[in-house]
């Protein structure tokens, strides 16, 4: 979970964290998503937007999820791992 300029992990270490490039490149995008509207705007825009539609439709996970999946498709060596089903768009 990224809050400001800081991804707080839960679970997991900082060494599998970075091990995961899809993962670490959806965290970045959270990290410029709160670059370019604030700290308290994003969380407010984010909670909204998760309130209206839900968390896997939410416009900014969307976004992460979409710019991660394109990292890592770069990346000739990366194993991908299809969406669950509740993630993708009907």
């Amino acid at each position: 979970m990224v809050i400001g300029k800081t991804v707080h992990l839960s679970g997991t270490s900082r060494e599998d964290f970075l091990a995961d490039a899809e993962w670490v490149a959806h965290e970045q995008v959270h990290l410029r998503q709160y670059r370019e509207h604030g700290l308290l705007p994003f969380l407010w825009k984010y909670l909204v937007e998760s309130a209206r539609v839900g968390y896997y439709y939410n416009k900014y996970e969307v976004e992460a999820r979409e710019e991660a999946r394109r990292v890592v498709l770069a990346n000739p060596d990366h194993v991908l791992v299809p969406l669950p089903r509740h993630a993708r768009r009907p």
